[in-house]
């Protein structure tokens, strides 16, 4: 026996009105509206995270590197260009945009790494010259192993790539030691108190040096010269090393670690938490 098809009732029948429709789309973006932003500050938040470790496991290998050789490594960038100069973005109206070599165009709490206009009136580094003669800076330098730095080329397509000259700070292969030095001085207070809140004494400097592709610890306590996240190599995305240099003479010491921007783990960690949504921090 042929069996009719059920009929279904009225309340089977019905489907989403469009009014219905209209009210289930608006509550949709409604919850994007609050999800999406707080995606896209995921990555703020991983790269804030990232680079704070990232400081603290190069403050470590650095020293590491000291302990087992008796010197700091050799081989850094030294932070300023062929004639001298601090490596600063080039132009004094450029943008992140325009930019093609240097350090970032701006940094944190408006102040940045390079001297000049660009980006800001607050520059950490100045370009020093050290001598061998009145004073014992550049002896205080060397004696702790930094015998050669990497100079930077304007010309570079890519900023990290850009420590392609070898400069001698000491005697090397017959020829006399440099009677004066060009090294990135840190002379920016939002820096310095940060790296020594204890302040420097009169015989005391900061001297900046990049932790570049080509120094020494590479393969011995580091494996690689790691760059910040995102950076794209129209600046300098390096991590930066800051040693402090005597009068008297006596070994540079290590102070502290930055990322390319000049911010240093705790200002770095502060970025994280403040990255979080609303504000929270975690633990």
């Amino acid at each position: 026996m042929i069996r009719a098809p059920r009929r279904m009732s009225p309340a089977e029948r019905s489907g989403f009105t469009l009014i219905e429709l209209v009210v289930v789309i608006i509550i949709i973006a409604t919850i994007a509206g609050f999800v999406i932003p707080q995606i896209g500050m995921l990555g703020r938040t991983s790269d804030m995270a990232a680079t704070a470790k990232t400081q603290a496991d190069l403050a470590s290998n650095i020293q590491l590197f000291f302990t087992l050789q008796k010197r700091y490594p050799q081989g850094f960038d030294s932070l300023v260009d062929g004639s001298g100069a601090i490596y600063s973005p080039d132009g004094s109206t450029v943008t992140e945009a325009t930019q093609t070599y240097g350090f970032p165009v701006s940094g944190a709490d408006g102040a940045w790494l390079g001297s000049g206009a660009a980006g800001s009136s607050v520059g950490q580094l100045t370009a020093t010259t050290l001598t061998n003669t009145g004073g014992s800076y550049l002896r205080s330098l060397t004696r702790s192993g930094l015998d050669w730095l990497f100079d930077h080329s304007t010309s570079a397509t890519n900023a990290n790539n850009s420590a392609t000259t070898q400069r001698y700070l000491i005697a090397n292969g017959g020829t006399g030691a440099p009677s004066s030095v060009n090294v990135a001085e840190v002379t920016g207070t939002i820096l310095l108190n940060r790296l020594v809140p204890q302040g420097l004494a009169t015989n005391e400097r900061i001297i900046a040096l990049g932790i570049g592709p080509k120094n020494t610890a590479i393969s011995k306590t580091l494996t690689n010269s790691p760059t910040y996240p995102g950076a794209d190599g129209r600046y300098y995305g390096r991590y930066i090393a800051y040693f402090k240099v005597y009068a008297s003479g006596e070994r540079a010491t290590l102070v502290g670690v930055s990322d390319s921007y000049g911010r240093t783990p705790d200002y770095s960690q502060q970025q994280f938490n403040e990255s979080l949504p609303d504000g929270g921090r975690q633990g």
